[in-house]
């Protein structure tokens, strides 16, 4: 007959299991000694001896029984629990109260327990010290940095989107982590989207009370409205309000904040609170592990406006990007997937910024001309493009073709030009033509910056032409017997001429005027360029017979120079030294005219040699100009800023 189950026996094997307790039926009340002799042991509760073993001297020693032992471990691992909570707690508000990514391996149990607390935790005095906002004046210091070390990753790999991230292909550090599990080697470009926001609304500077919230918002009216329709109507920033870019990235917000207040007209204050800020984001930014599209499009538009940071912007937006994968992104784009055209878009972003200032700075640059630059183009087909993309890629067109006529002459300006590489100058030239037939008429107004696109492709051309012609200045001192040839002669008048129009171009059209102050810092760099052109052209090869005249010279420099003072209230940008420079310089500019007049004046009626010996009878020009050499002689004005900038241009200059 089998034996009842108890009523209880109902009940899911789960629960059994959990609510099951061993029962003992015999419990141990004596010692040792008095169980091995069976006599009564009398061991009070809380006696470390029984009254025999007293009286005797004996060790007294009591067997825990088995009930003993699991009530013992019980009530430790109930305490080693109650620990662990109270710990993982406490390491999440110190995380969160230093903007540290929260751990993503954390047991359910564990963070419940944390949300429990923390409460309690939040009215920490040291949590509270360690979050307070510092004051308006002072900086906050560097955020720490999460440590990397050589520890062996635990959890498993995190997958790729797309399987063929995963194939045999993979980039040599993907195996090597692999092998060894490292931490600090491992690279998940597609964990960006897991990045917790470590810089969210409730923790950025403007909720920290470095810069009032109001002011924040009229500077970031004013970019959206103004400064990104100059960059090419809304590529760097997708958000349409402050409290959304603030959301994604602390970052992006200084770079508008600070590029902004560049522009306004208030002595300078925003600026000297905004700049520090973005600076210290920045530094931030290069050790981080993990970044966001709107961290790079926040270095990209401090690259374009930030005259003193701009190369070292530029550098570090293209490598974190490479980072993000944005060239393999661009590059699928392209070929069957849209849904990366975000991706892509930025990239191409990217491309024009590090050609912005490799031209500018006569410095090579880290791309690579791929096909998703070749075929730049078929981004355009992609659905959701807009009238931004356009002039965006034209852009990318221009500097394609400036991209191979640095790498078809070379980075050397000490090498003349052959008579025989005559004809890919030529070549160039027709590709620049091209090029403005086919992007001016495709590019339409804008309602904030009305024709400038249109007429940006036309400014582009003329500098475009000014740069490919110089070139056969090169390996040439006016100083040397030398005679032009009538082809480099006519190559030279190009660029002369062109130089003339882009300046010409500034002066006299009401929407390029408008741009000084707005546009990104190319667009100074076309002006400065083109006047020390004209002047060293002028100034050093008028024995070549080239077709200009000081007094055009004179004339199209002094109107740029009036235009560049219209920008004095923008005490902070770049504009307004630029114009004091170039003042000075045109003061030098005459004088040299003068002291040349009156020597040759003075030696009327004396044959002398048709050579270009202008050196020896008085300073070279960067002696004269700059002062090398010469530090008592034509001294600039207290701030060098501008005459700085314009050194470094001339610095590239041929001949």
């Amino acid at each position: 007959m089998k034996r009842a189950r108890p009523d209880g026996s109902q009940s899911s094997p789960s629960q059994d299991a959990a609510e099951h307790q061993p029962k003992i039926s015999r419990k141990i009340r004596a010692c040792q000694a008095c169980q091995n002799r069976k006599i009564k042991c009398n061991l009070e509760p809380g006696q470390d001896q029984c009254v025999r073993c007293a009286r005797l001297g004996l060790t007294c020693i009591v067997n825990k029984s088995l009930q003993t032992l699991l009530d013992d471990e019980n009530e430790w691992k109930k305490t080693m629990e109650s620990q662990m909570h109270s710990l993982q707690a406490a390491l999440s508000e110190v995380q969160r109260a230093l903007n540290l990514p929260q751990s993503s391996n954390v047991p359910p149990r564990v963070q419940s327990a944390s949300m429990d607390r923390g409460s309690s935790f939040s009215q920490s005095p040291g949590v509270a010290r360690t979050t307070a906002a510092p004051s308006q004046g002072q900086p906050s210091g560097p955020r720490p940095i999460r440590p990397t070390g050589m520890t062996r990753e635990n959890s498993a790999e995190a997958e790729a989107p797309d399987q063929e991230d995963q194939a045999m292909v993979n980039a040599p550090m993907a195996s090597l982590f692999e092998v060894t599990k490292l931490r600090n080697i491992r690279n998940e470009p597609w964990a960006r989207g897991r990045r917790p926001s470590s810089r969210c609304l409730q923790h950025d500077f403007i909720a920290q009370g470095r810069f009032g919230e109001e002011e924040a918002e009229k500077l970031f009216v004013k970019f959206d409205e103004t400064l990104n329709a100059y960059l090419w109507g809304g590529i760097a920033l997708v958000h349409d309000s402050l409290a959304s870019a603030r959301e994604s990235s602390s970052l992006l917000t200084a770079a508008i904040l600070a590029v902004t207040s560049l522009h306004a007209q208030d002595e300078g204050r925003a600026f000297d609170i905004c700049y520090p800020i973005f600076l210290d984001l920045v530094s931030q930014a290069m050790f981080d592990r993990y970044h966001t599209l709107d961290d790079v499009r926040g270095l990209a538009i401090g690259a374009f406006w930030l005259s003193d940071l701009s190369w070292k912007l530029s550098g570090l937006a293209v490598r974190i990007a490479t980072e993000l994968n944005l060239h393999q992104f661009s590059a699928k784009a392209l070929r069957d997937a849209p849904q990366y055209i975000e991706e892509a878009r930025l990239w191409y972003l990217l491309y024009v910024c590090d050609h912005h200032f490799s031209v500018a700075y006569g410095r090579p640059s880290v791309f690579t001309e791929n096909s998703t630059i070749t075929c730049h183009e078929t981004f355009l087909q992609l659905p959701g493009i807009t009238e931004s993309d356009f002039r965006l890629h034209s852009q990318v067109g221009v500097f394609k073709i400036l991209s191979r006529i640095y790498h078809a002459f070379g980075p050397d300006r000490s090498r003349m030009i052959a008579s025989d590489e005559f004809e890919i100058l030529r070549r160039f030239d027709i590709d620049l033509g091209h090029w403005r037939n086919h992007w001016e008429p495709r590019l339409r107004p804008n309602k904030f910056v009305s024709e400038y696109p249109a007429k940006g492709v036309i400014l582009h051309y003329h500098f475009a032409r000014l740069q490919l012609f110089s070139i056969c200045l090169r390996g040439l001192r006016p100083d040397e017997q030398y005679s032009m040839s009538p082809e480099r002669r006519y190559f030279v008048n190009l660029a002369i001429s062109s130089a003339s129009a882009a300046l010409e171009l500034v002066l006299h059209d009401v929407d390029m005027r408008k741009s000084v102050i707005g546009v990104p810092l190319y667009l100074l760099t076309t002006i400065a360029y083109a006047c020390l052109f004209l002047m060293k052209a002028q100034s050093q090869w008028r024995s070549a017979s080239l077709n200009i005249r000081y007094e055009d010279v004179v004339s199209l420099i002094e109107g740029i120079v009036v235009l560049l003072e219209e920008t004095r209230p923008c005490v902070r940008h770049v504009a307004h030294f630029l114009g004091r420079g170039l003042d000075g310089m045109l003061q030098r500019f005459k004088e040299r005219n003068a002291a040349s007049t009156i020597k040759s004046l003075s030696q009327a009626g004396q044959p002398t040699p048709q050579d270009w010996t202008g050196e020896a009878m008085m300073p070279d020009w960067n002696s004269w100009m700059f002062g090398t050499g010469m530090p008592n002689q034509f001294s600039l004005e207290s701030d060098n800023y501008g005459l700085n900038f314009l050194d470094a241009l001339n610095s590239q200059m041929p001949g």
